[in-house]
């Protein structure tokens, strides 16, 4: 039989090893991930006063993951108060409505934004780059959960790559599954995603 003191020490002894375990799995999950950039060494940015997020081209089986991509990168994007202007959603979406239409192409279809596409896009909505991307995965649940994107912002005036960034985010890891925690859902992975590929521009 422990007496209390014992009994006490072990107890401390099991919240030291939890703990320990939890500061684990917090650092596999934050350098957990891939993340690939390039910047554009000849370009001044400060050129940039406004900008657009367009909407991401969705890979995966999710069919709202490029909306949940667009949208956690224009959060960000806020949140760190970025040094452009960035405009309203829906005035985009109806914008590439618009133009779309008049183009002959089915709404949504990004793989129409040529060169000639972007230009019209900044002149409409009068911006100097756009931001655009896609989302490559985004599960979340049982053995896998990951949130893989790309990130690109192009010059609408000339389609040049201005910036362009992929990243990876994972949620499973071998401290949580010893512990039994469940794999972090798709709205933490796709942030982490996002705010890895950001940070390599900011």
């Amino acid at each position: 039989m422990y007496n209390k003191r014992e009994v006490r020490m072990h107890i401390k002894k099991i919240f030291l090893l939890v703990g320990c375990l939890f500061f684990l799995s917090s650092c596999v999950g934050a350098l957990s991930g891939n993340t690939i950039k390039y910047l554009n060494p000849d370009v001044d940015f400060n050129y940039i006063k406004k900008i657009a997020v367009l909407p991401f081209n969705n890979m995966t089986k999710d069919k709202y993951a490029g909306e949940k991509v667009r949208d956690a990168l224009t959060i960000d994007l806020l949140s760190r108060r970025a040094p452009f202007e960035i405009v309203e959603k829906g005035e985009v979406s109806k914008v590439l409505s618009q133009l779309f239409r008049a183009a002959g192409l089915s709404e949504g279809t990004l793989a129409g934004v040529d060169a000639e596409m972007l230009k019209l896009v900044g002149e409409r909505l009068e911006v100097q780059a756009v931001i655009l991307g896609n989302v490559y995965d985004l599960e979340s649940g049982g053995q896998r959960a990951i949130a893989s994107l790309a990130v690109r912002m192009l010059d609408t005036s000339s389609g040049t790559i201005l910036w362009t960034a992929k990243s990876e985010a994972n949620g499973t890891g071998f401290v949580r599954s010893i512990l039994g925690m469940k794999s972090e859902d798709k709205s933490i992975l796709t942030k982490r995603a996002v705010k890895s590929a950001l940070d390599t521009f900011f």
